[in-house]
């Protein structure tokens, strides 16, 4: 299968998901999207698989992009954490039929398959990489306070990530509520000891 056949079914890909969700997501609805048929999909070999892979990715694109203005823009490392989660709670909205439809079942496209930690599989660098980076320059300019930098964006990425889809896509809670609540909350987990003492 040829990585341009995949390349040229993710507008396809990404309207059947928006109309039918996830789980409704088909090679036949794909095909009939982009105009071609089934038979053609078969041909090129296109699985289903290949292209949730291609969305996952498409969608690590988009964050990376989003992150980037928190990595490389100035201010302390707080504020570029604070940007940073807004940008994943931006990146989640403009995906939210496909992350709903991919927790849990098929959530295990965003592991690690090479890698174990030390009690489960991780999230892939790509997603957690630029957390740990903030983290370690918040160690740096005191802003921010994390025993393990690397396990921390862990669970930070899983907290917000799939937590805010949850709030937003399971239980309908506007943009404002669930990111107010969720961001909060985790940017009090992230704050220094000794600004919790002068508190």
């Amino acid at each position: 299968m040829s990585n341009v056949h995949v390349d040229e079914l993710l507008p396809a890909a990404r309207e059947v998901v928006r109309e039918h969700g996830l789980a409704g997501m088909t090679i036949e609805r794909v095909a009939e999207h982009a105009g071609l048929s089934r038979v053609t999909l078969h041909r090129w070999g296109v699985k289903r698989d290949a292209l949730v892979l291609a969305l996952v990715k498409a969608t690590a694109e988009e964050m990376r992009v989003a992150l980037w203005p928190a990595l490389a823009g100035p201010g302390t490392a707080r504020d570029r954490m604070e940007l940073a989660l807004h940008a994943l709670c931006d990146v989640a909205d403009q995906n939210l039929v496909l992350l709903s439809g991919m927790y849990p079942l098929e959530a295990t496209v965003f592991h690690d398959r090479r890698s174990r930690g030390r009690a489960g599989r991780e999230v892939r660098s790509d997603f957690v990489e630029p957390f740990a980076r903030l983290l370690r320059d918040g160690a740096i300019d005191g802003t921010l306070e994390s025993a393990d930098p690397d396990e921390t964006a862990q669970v930070l990425f899983n907290l917000v990530g799939w937590t805010y889809v949850h709030l937003r896509a399971a239980h309908g809670w506007p943009r404002g509520r669930a990111r107010g609540r969720l961001l909060a909350l985790a940017m009090a987990g992230l704050r220094p000891a000794a600004a919790l003492e002068s508190t």
